[in-house]
């Protein structure tokens, strides 16, 4: 450890400005200093503490002792750097961010290894160093040929014990995750998408004993160096785990023994996670007819993530493949009515909505969280978002150019992306659900809620030009670029952050007004689907309430006039008060 930290220490410069050191980037022979960002785009002043040994400190040809002042701090502004050290000049630049920088050294693979990192928050607080286990993250990008990899970062003690922190005010836990977006061209459509779902999706059915409980992750963007050289902008997150969503611990509970009077201990089950890997018989609810070992790690193509299979063996996937069966092997009416008993409604209505609206095609069979809060009391399963970087035009793989296709277009529908690029049409769950009248009743009603507010386009867009705009305003995006354009990873390709984020933008208001006239259209009240709405449809409605919806011709979707997800006789009185107002 002791050796790690000493080829760490070339990464600091030979002073502090402001409190904080530039870290060297040996790629480029470049010095990165972090600082606040509301020094950006004008002078920047501040104390500069210089290590013994160095001499003839100069910045911009003017010699510094205890205070520089940089006329101008921006992203594209950088400064000459000169100094003395062992009678040898050293002449570089100096750039800037306000970004975290987080510097990382060892050589990682798919086990955990003791690894130092040193992190630099630009508050002028000097640098944090922690003890720590990484190991590579993810599937698709972690391939041979990949560079710009994930990682898990775990946080330890000096005596290798877990060790809780938190950053930009987030949860406090010793697991964090560092997200590259490599297979994404802007590299954050995952971190805007998680930000997406949190503002809209409903809260899990147990949030009234849990209101803290999260089914989206958080994070923040920080700057990485590797081994003492760039390696591009990550966003730092949170992990989605049981801790995320809040879901109870299991207890060790004392049963009765085989003889009388003897107890042993035993594990009583309540919370439990799992997330989809792969496409596959039960990620797609195909059927759950493969044999259930609860001393394995995976159910076909289920991961266990809670509780730790090292922790508690054996498992319980009952609710899990009960679930499946259920969605698998139920009849049209038994599926209709007891759905809610084995999935949160409200949620999954939600969910369901927003694949459509992102186009998650890479999230209805793979990268599924499902979680049960406590199956000794309710086995009811919710849904968390988990790997949304093939989402608003953008696939994992590169197809027909620069990872976009026609097929994940924005006037498309899930449905008819080809089944060999998204899991929602080979789905037998999402098929089901879309054959249910009164679900997809909700789904529209919902949108058309959520269309006033969060859905409304600009609104969308601004989102990704915000964080756009954050990341360009620093110089991160071409430091990026500079970093990453032209590996192999990405097909030798010019990452074209500006060109991308016009493609985004353009995609999210064309998919809008495509849900709008297609996929969620609704014209309440034309319950005869005549498209008007006359006495005509009044007759129809009642028609229809009167047979107990079996009379045929009634547009379920727009005979619920006043959006309740439910047809009655209040849709009736709604209907009429629109003919005389129309009238």
């Amino acid at each position: 450890m002791l050796l790690l930290f000493a080829t760490a220490m070339p990464l600091s410069a030979q002073l502090s400005i402001g409190g904080t050191r530039p870290v060297y980037d040996s790629r480029t022979k470049t010095y990165l200093l972090t600082v606040p960002d509301s020094v950006f785009g004008g002078a920047y002043s501040a104390p500069v503490v210089i290590d013994n040994g160095v001499t003839s400190v100069q910045i911009d040809g003017q010699d510094v002792t205890d205070v520089v002042t940089f006329p101008l701090v921006a992203a594209g502004t950088s400064y000459t750097f000169r100094f003395m050290k062992n009678n040898a000049l050293t002449t570089s630049t100096i750039h800037f961010t306000y970004l975290p920088i987080m510097c990382i050294t060892g050589n990682f693979t798919d086990t955990y290894k003791v690894a130092p990192v040193q992190i630099t928050m630009p508050d002028g607080q000097g640098v944090q160093s922690y003890r720590t286990l990484i190991k590579r993250a993810g599937s698709s990008t972690n391939l041979q040929w990949i560079y710009k990899r994930n990682f898990h970062v775990k946080f330890i003690d000096e005596n290798d014990e877990k060790m809780d922190v938190s950053f930009f005010g987030l949860r406090k836990d010793n697991h964090w995750r560092l997200d590259a977006g490599t297979r994404d061209m802007i590299r954050f459509r995952n971190y805007v998408a998680n930000g997406l779902w949190a503002d809209f999706g409903t809260k899990a059915y147990y949030a009234a004993d849990q209101p803290n409980a999260r089914s989206y992750i958080r994070g923040s963007h920080v700057e990485v160096f590797m081994n003492g050289a760039y390696h591009g902008f990550y966003n730092f997150s949170e992990f989605m785990d049981r801790k995320q969503m809040k879901l109870k611990k299991y207890s060790e509970v004392e049963i009765p023994g085989e003889e009388e009077g003897q107890t042993q201990s035993a594990i009583e089950f309540h919370g439990l996670m799992w997330k989809s890997q792969s496409s596959g018989n039960e990620s797609l609810f195909l059927n759950a007819s493969r044999p259930v070992n609860n001393t394995k790690g995976t159910w076909g193509d289920f991961e266990l993530e809670y509780p730790d299979i090292d922790e508690v063996c054996p498992t319980d996937y009952s609710v899990l493949h009960d679930a499946v069966q259920f969605v698998a092997s139920s009849n049209d009416a038994t599926f209709s009515s007891q759905l809610g008993e084995y999935f949160d409604l409200p949620v999954l209505v939600d969910y369901y909505l927003f694949l459509h609206v992102v186009l998650g095609i890479d999230n209805a069979s793979n990268n599924m969280v499902l979680g049960c809060y406590d199956s000794a009391v309710d086995k009811k399963i919710t849904l968390a978002v988990w790997d949304l970087d093939a989402t608003v035009g953008q696939h994992y793989l590169d197809i027909e150019g620069y990872y976009h296709s026609p097929n994940i277009g924005p006037e498309m529908e899930l449905d008819s992306v080809p089944r060999n690029m998204c899991g929602f049409p080979k789905s037998k769950f999402f098929q089901r659900l879309k054959s249910l009248p009164w679900f997809t009743r909700r789904v529209v009603n919902r949108y058309w809620q959520l269309r006033e507010t969060i859905l409304q386009p600009d609104s969308l867009v601004a989102r990704y030009l915000a964080v756009y705009q954050r990341l360009n305003d620093c110089g991160a995006l071409d430091r990026e670029s500079v970093r990453w354009s032209g590996t192999d990873e990405i097909d030798y390709r010019t990452l074209d952050f500006e060109g991308e984020l016009e493609y985004l933008c353009d995609w999210l208001r064309r998919r809008i007004a495509y849900l709008d006239s297609h996929t969620f259209a609704c014209l309440r009240g034309d319950v005869n689907s005549d498209s008007q709405v006359n006495i005509n449809d009044l007759t129809t409605l009642i028609g229809y309430i009167l047979s107990d919806g079996k009379q045929a011709g009634c547009n379920e979707l727009n005979a619920d006039v006043n959006a309740s997800d439910e047809i009655d006789i209040s849709d009736v009185t709604a209907l009429i008060n629109m003919l005389l107002i129309n009238h």
